[in-house]
């Protein structure tokens, strides 16, 4: 299989680290993480979490050991806040669970954007502490997804599905299966019932994703027809770039050269936060003199 390319994953920007307000993460030994991958290319949850670390109550720190050996919490999390509903799904649990728990949440969030694999971590810790709650699921299946833990995203993103029943984690639920090397499970997710309640945004997540299953198979004009839709010549701030990118990627794997170059170009266009490489891969296909 070809090795798939950055622009046809899905963005992941979700519920758990969007909307949450300036935070600084905790630096390691001086060490930049500028050279990291981007995470423009993963699902987004505009519908969710709009409050998620705004909510009125502050998380204090409470003198209790852990249960269990878990990733050490720094003290910055404890000026963050949650929000209510979170705080309320928490109540099912032992309180001084629940509280530690939600700072297990926090850190994730706090972590998730400079170090995916100590978000995971902390995921991991607190989807053992709350194993029945959905957002918590959710949450740590997401870490995972961006730690590149594809199997344990995979786990707790179906449970979370199964809890939720929010259809909303199918794109980032395909991709996963992609990152497994199972692109044909991808495919059947997109002929499953539930994308009819997917909303826009999410069906276009799905859409990459599927394409990039496509090219998985090296079924590179079905990877493009895939991607042939309207919202091409839209201008949305969450996919635009990213789905002209991926649409002018697979033209020029099919050769299409002066077609794919327009394409990068239109990608670039929109790309105002530069997450991708399009310029550069449009001077590349630039006719040499």
């Amino acid at each position: 299989m070809e090795k798939r390319p950055r622009s046809d994953r899905p963005r992941s920007s979700s519920s758990s680290n969007r909307n949450s307000g300036e935070r600084k993460s905790p630096k390691k030994g001086g060490e930049s993480r500028s050279n990291q991958s981007s995470r423009s290319d993963r699902p987004v949850r505009p519908d969710r979490d709009k409050n998620f670390s705004k909510g009125p109550k502050s998380l204090k720190p409470a003198a209790e050991q852990p249960r269990r050996l878990e990733p050490e919490i720094p003290q910055e999390i404890y000026r963050e806040e949650i929000d209510k509903q979170l705080l309320h799904e928490l109540s099912s649990l032992a309180s001084d669970n629940a509280e530690q728990t939600a700072r297990h949440l926090l850190a994730l969030v706090y972590f998730m954007p400079e170090d995916p694999q100590r978000a995971f971590e902390h995921g991991v810790a607190a989807s053992a502490r709350a194993a029945r709650v959905g957002r918590v699921r959710e949450l740590a299946g997401i870490a995972a997804y961006n730690a590149e833990k594809f199997d344990v995203a995979l786990r707790e993103l179906k449970t979370a599905f199964r809890i939720t029943g929010d259809p909303s984690l199918w794109p980032m639920i395909a991709d996963s299966y992609r990152g497994l090397g199972e692109p044909l499970k991808a495919l059947e997710m997109g002929k499953a019932p539930e994308t009819e309640k997917l909303d826009r945004d999410s069906r276009v997540e799905l859409r990459i994703v599927l394409s990039g299953a496509r090219r998985d198979l090296g079924e590179l004009a079905a990877a493009l027809t895939t991607l042939e839709c309207k919202e091409l010549r839209e201008e949305n701030p969450l996919w635009s770039a990213r789905l002209r990118y991926a649409y002018a990627d697979s033209l020029e794997a099919l050769g299409r050269l002066p077609e794919a170059r327009e394409w990068f170009n239109k990608a670039a266009a929109v790309d105002i936060d530069q997450l991708t490489d399009s310029n550069n891969r449009a001077l590349a296909l630039a006719p040499k003199n």
